[in-house]
């Protein structure tokens, strides 16, 4: 994306922070009263992407990507204290949720990881399984790296 219309550019990142943020603190009202429970939130590779930066034109998305994982770090820190925990899921491209074909894409993402493939819809859906439940109680304010390496953390 270019940034012909910075207002869009603006609009997009502030939507999917909006959007984290009011559903995390409708549901932060709720588990502060049991003084227990998981937060995720999800963002995506393009928060962290920096190579071949002239590919990944994604405007806003980016943004909001990396304002999330902030989001999330800061959620963490006022809500930990009250025994919840909020855990963000960063995840590269899920091929199998595209509408159409998108082999040249797919192969150019996939080649841009050190696994040589990207997640699957199960992959993130595992992760975010393990995230909620106890067996991660120690894992608050952190970002889950599920890029298949496209991301080195």
């Amino acid at each position: 994306m270019l940034l012909k219309d910075k207002n869009a550019v603006i609009y997009g990142a502030g939507a999917g922070v909006t959007t984290h943020f009011l559903t995390a603190t409708a549901a932060a009202r709720h588990m502060v009263r049991h003084r227990s429970g998981v937060i995720l939130t999800l963002s995506a590779s393009s928060a962290g992407l920096s190579r071949d930066r002239k590919y990944h034109l994604t405007g806003g998305f980016a943004t909001a990507c990396a304002a999330i994982e902030g989001l999330s770090r800061s959620l963490a820190g006022e809500l930990g204290p009250q025994g919840i925990r909020v855990v963000c899921l960063r995840s590269d491209a899920i091929p199998e949720t595209w509408a159409g074909e998108a082999d040249a894409v797919k192969m150019f993402m996939e080649n841009g990881t050190v696994l040589g493939r990207l997640p699957t819809l199960n992959e993130v859906a595992n992760a975010a399984v393990f995230m909620a439940s106890d067996r991660a109680s120690a894992m608050t304010g952190t970002i889950a790296n599920l890029t298949c390496g496209s991301i080195m953390d």
